[in-house]
């Protein structure tokens, strides 16, 4: 049945007629070839139903001097048993731990900073058990920001978006988790291509630390587009993105784990164009072959490739972009002629073979201010019937949630709600109706309670959230919710 599923899902993709879309074509020099997580997709953000000893949920963490108001983790329990978990706190000094217990069907936030006012700190939560998951918080003037932790650590991270215009910063964080040294090298890619900077070589990543990079300190200074590759020659890493935007058509905050490995299907549910909308898809090639990617779009308005004849096995040929190796595309999404304005799914698609890093960068004005949202892609192969939020959803929100069919058969799907009595499902979101390729945004109802959030399906979907900016200001965030996978 997977692979039936999978078949589907992909004659759906190929059946899907080519956009014109509208591209800024950047090339890098050189190249480094992309490589896999230890496990295929371990290092991106899941969750598991089978049963483990324990349970390592690694956070993108959080910088002390940045003016953010808090941080803090939050360890959701959904089980009917008290769960113990000890939370580890990585910064360039020696790390420092505890141990708190979450009760049944409840949630706790724990503080990340401690009091540091300098440095990052970088939480990585180990739960005895499968029970349980971890997002990160940050309560921040800028906007409030919400990340998804990983599961896995990795020898390779790459990040597709990057941006240092008009005085916007951007830091890479390293995180050993680990009591042996780890050895890293770092490149960046940029309108003038691949840098390799002496000082991002060969970097001692000292056991159970974390460090802080400036990539303007580094030689990235004034870039609007910023691809980067992390490399752990010796050992296995965590690395994740702080980003603070000012300018150039950007503004806000971003905390992100970076994308273990180059894949050829990605999935985006809060798609978004308008007249005061600009949204890129950014895609990265890491590797030395030239790639060639094309996008499909599922909403409202949008008919090509919406009716589907699961008995054909021909796939209409479409147009391809190219990604050259080593170079970076943004795709203009805003300029597509025939693209309907307003919300919208998307999947990016390899064509040829070779695998491509993407993410999604959207900005809007909004009332005179402005703001905007990064998210990274859903891999294909983490399509699923069943999707956990683990820190829920706001009461009463508007289009709080996108779910897209990524098959050719229609499905259905229900929204549950965990609390101190256990799962409850929401009564207006029961066996919800979900057409063969096709998305939905729902509004939260105004009663939900404060517990992690079950998305559960017929068919494969996948599935992002809007959060909340916080302190009045406009806009939202973009963040995935977690696939559940058996094991």
């Amino acid at each position: 049945m997977k692979l039936l599923r999978r078949a589907i899902a992909f004659a759906l993709l190929a059946a899907v007629s080519a956009v014109v879309v509208i591209v800024d074509r950047h090339s890098g020099k050189e190249s480094v070839g992309a490589s896999s997580a230890i496990v295929q997709f371990a290092g991106f953000p899941q969750a598991s139903d089978g049963t483990r000893i324990s349970t390592s949920w690694f956070c993108p963490g959080a910088a002390a001097g940045d003016g953010i108001s808090s941080a803090s983790i939050v360890v959701v329990n959904p089980g009917d048993a008290d769960i113990t978990a000890t939370v580890n706190f990585f910064t360039d000094s020696p790390s420092d731990a505890e141990t708190i217990t979450v009760p049944a069907r409840s949630r706790k936030d724990v503080d990340v900073l401690r009091g540091r006012t300098v440095g990052v700190v970088v939480p990585v939560v180990e739960i005895i058990g499968s029970i349980g998951s971890v997002e990160q918080e940050l309560i921040y003037a800028a906007g409030d920001v919400t990340s998804q932790c990983v599961s896995q650590t990795s020898s390779t991270w790459y990040f597709a978006d990057g941006f240092t215009a008009e005085g916007s910063t951007q830091r890479l964080v390293l995180t050993n988790p680990f009591p042996e040294t780890a050895v890293v090298n770092v490149s960046y890619t940029t309108t003038n291509g691949r840098r390799t900077p002496a000082s991002l070589q060969g970097i001692i990543l000292n056991a159970r630390s974390a460090r802080s990079i400036s990539l303007a300190d580094a030689g990235a200074q004034n870039e609007a587009r910023l691809a980067v590759e992390v490399v752990a020659s010796t050992g296995q890493i965590i690395a994740s993105r702080i980003q603070h935007y000012l300018g150039a058509g950007r503004l806000g905050y971003s905390t992100t784990v970076g994308t273990p490995m180059a894949l050829r299907d990605w999935w985006f549910t809060s798609g978004r164009t308008g007249a005061l909308v600009s949204e890129l898809l950014m895609v990265f090639n890491p590797s030395d072959s030239a790639a060639q990617v094309n996008v499909s779009f599922f909403g409202p308005g949008i008919t090509n490739g919406l009716e589907v004849d699961q008995t054909s096995t021909a796939a209409a040929p479409s147009a391809a972009i190219d990604i050259p190796a080593g170079g970076i595309v943004a795709i203009n999404t805003d300029s597509i002629a025939d693209l309907p304005k307003g919300d919208h799914a998307m999947v990016v698609s390899a064509v040829n073979n070779v695998p491509v890093v993407v993410e999604h960068v959207l900005s809007q004005r909004v009332g005179g201010s402005s703001f905007t949202a990064i998210t990274n892609g859903i891999p294909g192969g983490l399509v699923s019937q069943k999707w956990r939020i683990p820190s829920g959803l706001l009461n009463g929100a508007r289009n709080a949630l996108a779910v897209v069919n990524t098959t050719g058969a229609e499905g259905t799907f229900t929204v549950s709600a965990s609390g101190p009595g256990g799962e409850v499902e929401l009564p207006l979101l029961v066996d919800e109706v979900l057409g063969a390729a096709s998305v939905i945004s729902i509004d939260v109802p105004a009663d939900v309670k404060d517990g992690e959030v079950t998305i559960t399906a017929t068919v494969p979907v996948a599935v992002q959230r809007r959060t909340t900016r916080g302190h009045g200001l406009v806009g939202f965030g973009i963040v995935g919710a977690l696939p559940i996978r058996s094991r």
